[in-house]
This record gives C-alpha cells, structure tokens and sequence, in this order.
C-alpha cells in the first residue's frame, strides 16, 4: 500500500507540473505504467490545447488518464485565455489538483515531449503536419483530434462552440470515456 501510495502522489505531482513553464520529469516511468498520458498540441497554447488537456484529464479522473498540452509556435509562460478558463468552468470541469488549469503557462512543444506522452493528438491537420515534419521519427505518434477552429480573440460564446468541437472528437478518440451522459 505504501508503494501505491507514492506512486500516486508522484503522479499527481507530474501532472501539475506538467501544466508549467519547465517540466522537470519523465512521465513514461516504470510507477506510471498504468496511467495513460496524452499530450494535445495547437498553435500557442492557450486556448484549444489547455481545454483538450483539461477536458480529458477530468474525464479520465480515476480512469488513469492525464493530459497536458503544448503549442506549435507558443510563446513561453502565457496563461489559458481567460475565456478558455470560463468555458471550462461553466462546463463543470474544476480547475483543480491535477486538473489546475488556471495554473496552466503555454509551452513550445520539443522532441522531450515525445517521451512524456503515449501519444500526441493535435487539434487541426496543419498542427500534425509541422509536427510530422520536424520529428518524423515519431510519426506513430501524431494523431489529429479534429479540424477545431481557433477562437483565440473571440467571445465567449466561441470558446464554447471550440469546447463543444473538442469534446465532439473526443468521444470518437476516447469512446471509453465520452459515453452517451458522459464527460
């Protein structure tokens, strides 16, 4: 029990942190090994990404998946765009623990990403192609979630509407998950 217990917390510690600036850990780790990590990848990771990431990390909650997210071009420290953050909290989706979205500083995704993760879904086909172009050797684990347009600048309403895109791919990518009255 004392060993699940450690491997619990650390878990837990790797996820907050890997909503941070500066991951400073390997999630593919001998005491994760039943936890499923996905990394979910747009254009400067504040909005699609972060909410990708939170939406599966709530409902993979004790399940045994986490998420965290990248930016193909993404400005270092940023934090979720506000409208992100509402869209989630209006859809019930609690930023806490190891969901701590409003914690959440955007990152440029690199090859270290790769190991941190099972796999990599981006949120539009031109994300998936810049990746597949920098790192063919990882081309096994680029998926595209969806073609999920961008709110960046827009109201709150359209951070809805992106949410509502995401957690329609969703269901097709995790059907385990996203049942019919689910997450």
């Amino acid at each position: 029990r004392t060993g699940w217990r450690t491997t619990t917390a650390s878990a837990r510690r790797s996820a907050i942190d890997m909503q941070t600036a500066a991951p400073k850990f390997a999630v593919k780790d001998i005491r994760t090994k039943d936890i499923r990590v996905y990394c979910f990848v747009c254009t400067g990771n504040t909005c699609r990404s972060p909410m990708a990431a939170a939406l599966l990390t709530a409902a993979g909650a004790g399940r045994g998946y986490l998420a965290f997210s990248r930016g193909i071009a993404a400005k270092d420290g940023s934090p979720i765009s506000e409208n992100a953050a509402r869209a989630l909290e209006e859809a019930g989706i609690e930023s806490r623990g190891r969901n701590d979205y409003r914690s959440h500083r955007s990152v440029r995704f690199t090859a270290a990403d790769f190991d941190r993760c099972d796999g990599v879904f981006c949120l539009s086909a031109a994300h998936a192609e810049a990746l597949l172009g920098a790192y063919p050797e990882h081309a096994s684990q680029i998926r595209v979630l969806g073609e999920i347009p961008n709110p960046h600048g827009g109201d709150l309403a359209c951070y809805r509407a992106c949410l509502a895109d995401i957690r329609r791919a969703m269901a097709d990518a995790f059907p385990m998950l996203f049942a019919e009255g689910g997450a």
